[in-house]
C-alpha cells in the first residue's frame, strides 16, 4: 500500500491544513510564509502524507519523506532565524564600506521582523510549553514554596500573557520595565524570609 503524498507549496495550503487538522499552532499567511521560505532555503518540502505531516530533505542522499510536527518546523526556522540575525549583526561591525553596512542594516530588519512573528508561532509549540514547566520546576526547586500570587503570575505566563526577552526568557511587563521570573522568585524568597523573621 502506498502513501498518500500531498506537498505544501503555499502558505495557504499550510494555514488550512493546520485549521483542519485542529492544531495547537494558528497560523497566519505571513507566519506559514516565512516557514516555507526557510524550509525551501534549506533544500526541504513540507508535505503531508496519510494525513500526517512530513519533511523531504533534498540534501540528503536519499531524499525520503519523514515525520516532521508544525513544532519541529516551527523550532527550526528559528533557529535559522536566530543565526542569520547574528550573521548581520556581525557583518555591521566590521563592514568593508558604507555599502556593506547598509546592506547588513535592511537585511537585520527584515529579520528582526520575521523574528517576531516567529517568536509568536514558537510560543505556541511544545518546546515553549517545556521550557516554562522546566523554569516552573527549577524556580520550586530553588525557592521551595512558591505563594499563590506567584503562582498566578507563573499561570499567567503559560498562558501567553507574556512578554519575551531578546534571550527568550519569561517575564512580564511591570512598570515599563522587564521583571524575569527569575528576579520575581528571588524577591517572593525575600519576603518569605522576612515573614519568618517576624
Amino acid at each position: 500500500m502506498g502513501m498518500d503524498v500531498l506537498e505544501v507549496n503555499t502558505p495557504g495550503e499550510l494555514v488550512l491544513w493546520l485549521h483542519l487538522v485542529q492544531s495547537k499552532v494558528s497560523m497566519q499567511q505571513d507566519g506559514a510564509e516565512i516557514i516555507l521560505d526557510y524550509m525551501a532555503e534549506h533544500g526541504m518540502t513540507l508535505a503531508v502524507c496519510n494525513q500526517e505531516l512530513a519533511v523531504l530533505d533534498a540534501g540528503e542522499e536519499s531524499p525520503e519523506h519523514k515525520p516532521y510536527s508544525i513544532d519541529d518546523a516551527i523550532h527550526d526556522v528559528c533557529e535559522w532565524n536566530l543565526e542569520l540575525i547574528q550573521d548581520m549583526e556581525d557583518g555591521m561591525k566590521n563592514p568593508a564600506d558604507q555599502k556593506e553596512y547598509n546592506r547588513f542594516s535592511d537585511a537585520l530588519d527584515i529579520l528582526k521582523k520575521q523574528e517576531e512573528v516567529l517568536d509568536g508561532l514558537y510560543q505556541q509549540t511544545k518546546y515553549e510549553q517545556m521550557a516554562q514547566e522546566c523554569a516552573v520546576e527549577v524556580i520550586t526547586l530553588a525557592f521551595g514554596d512558591i505563594s499563590e500570587e506567584m503562582w498566578k503570575k507563573i499561570e499567567a505566563c503559560r498562558q501567553g500573557r507574556t512578554e519575551r526577552t531578546e534571550g527568550k526568557k519569561v517575564s512580564r511587563q511591570l512598570g515599563g520595565q522587564q521583571e524575569s521570573l527569575e528576579v520575581q522568585a528571588e524577591k517572593q524568597q525575600e519576603e518569605s524570609r522576612q515573614e519568618r523573621g517576624r
